[in-house]
């Protein structure tokens, strides 16, 4: 299965993130510069009982610094986190909504697992006292649909609203829809993003399948995962706001970079798994090349979807090295999720990073693809950012556990 979006240039105007690198869109890009690791002890839940007790955790997150009380006091954290995100993002794009026909003004969410955190409060409350008993105000919260809901509701949006749950390319997917909503004239503007929260039920299930980074750090001490040591999960919301560029020129946005081609490839691998073999990877990093127009030669920066993971690391650096006919030492990758912790809607995070990078003109923080395979030492220090660079296009690739594959490229708009 193939999904190929046949598009016009699609322009990003607007960012807002929040993550473990950085709480809103400027001291995200700080940590970037910086190759600031977000990867820390946890201590939002008790972890003794784990293999592991670090995560990409968000640190100094504000919710009454983008709304009031009145709207989170009930949100889950991923629906905080999403709604502060776009926020942010409407409010850079310098958009009016009062003054636009908010039908033709899509909101479209990738997350993996929701509000995770209310789904095993509510079902516990369920299990422990009864349907009498179960928790009503938790339960609006249990479908992953409510960020995406949320922020229509506070921003009066009555466009096409949808959530993605597509593992590790939720956002991806996402992205992918809301460009095909532009391309097809049903929307002029897309609010586009991911999101997920780190909760103790989701860490618990990681933890039982065996899947984790098996680290345990110390309050303060230094966090150092293996490559190719398992997965050290994450969690944080980002949101892009998309228009057609003739859109967004007509109105004098400010654009971030252009959004060129997008391709979505299904794949066979057993559920949590990766394909090893790279097929689907490999066939959707050509044909998001040809769509955009452009050849190997002409990549600027790539950035991987590299988690820990011995399967997806050892599998993109060697389809990395067939397409571009180089040894692994030789090409510089951002496994960005090495520095936020993995989480399924993380795409929307390194697109935002990737975007800051071809506005500014800067590295993001960089290692050989080498680097990532097993029996590499610790990656500290080795990391190389914040470098001036003529920066043209940039290819995104990312995989999932269980099958599935997107790449795309953006590229630099000329300001």
């Amino acid at each position: 299965m193939e999904m190929v979006v046949s598009m016009d240039q699609v322009a990003v105007t607007g960012i807002g993130v929040i993550n473990a690198m950085g709480v809103g869109r400027d001291a995200f890009w700080e940590g970037c510069l910086a190759a600031r690791s977000g990867i820390r002890e946890i201590t939002s839940f008790e972890t003794h009982e784990f293999r592991s007790n670090v995560g990409g955790c968000v640190a100094g997150f504000k919710p009454v610094q983008f709304m009031p009380p009145m709207v989170y006091r009930r949100m889950s954290g991923i629906s905080r986190m999403m709604v502060a995100a776009a926020t942010e993002a409407l409010t850079d794009s310098r958009l009016q909504l009062s003054s636009m026909d908010r039908e033709r003004v899509a909101v479209v969410i990738g997350t993996s697992y929701g509000g995770s955190s209310h789904v095993d409060a509510f079902f516990l409350s369920l299990l422990n006292e009864g349907p009498r008993g179960a928790q009503p105000m938790l339960f609006p919260e249990t479908v992953p649909n409510a960020p995406a809901s949320h922020i229509a509701m506070l921003h009066k949006i009555s466009g096409p609203n949808i959530t993605f749950c597509q593992n590790e390319i939720s956002a991806e997917t996402a992205m992918s829809y809301a460009a095909n909503l532009l391309s097809s004239d049903i929307v002029d503007t897309a609010i586009v993003g991911g999101g997920e929260e780190l909760s103790e039920i989701l860490y618990r299930c990681y933890d039982a399948v065996g899947a984790l980074n098996r680290v345990k750090v110390r309050p303060g001490a230094p966090v150092n995962p293996a490559p190719a040591g398992g997965l050290v999960l994450g969690e944080g919301a980002a949101t892009l706001i998309l228009e057609k560029v003739a859109f967004a020129q007509k109105r004098g946005a400010r654009i971030y970079g252009t959004l060129d081609s997008i391709v979505v490839k299904g794949g066979e691998a057993a559920m949590g798994h990766y394909e090893t073999q790279g097929t689907q990877m490999a066939g959707a990093m050509r044909h998001a090349l040809k769509e955009a127009g452009i050849r190997t030669g002409d990549v600027d920066h790539i950035s991987i979807s590299a988690n820990y993971s011995r399967e997806l690391d050892v599998m993109e650096c060697e389809q990395l090295c067939r397409l571009f006919d180089k040894d692994g030492h030789r090409i510089d990758v951002t496994p960005l999720k090495y520095l936020t912790g993995d989480f399924g809607a993380a795409g929307a995070t390194r697109a935002a990073a990737v975007l800051l990078s071809l506005y500014h003109q800067k590295t993001l923080p960089c290692l050989p693809a080498g680097a990532l395979l097993p029996g590499t030492a610790h990656l500290p220090g080795k990391w190389v950012s914040g470098m001036d660079r003529d920066i043209r296009h940039a290819l995104m690739t990312s995989t999932t556990f269980g099958g599935g594959t997107c790449s795309m490229v953006f590229s630099r708009y000329p300001q």
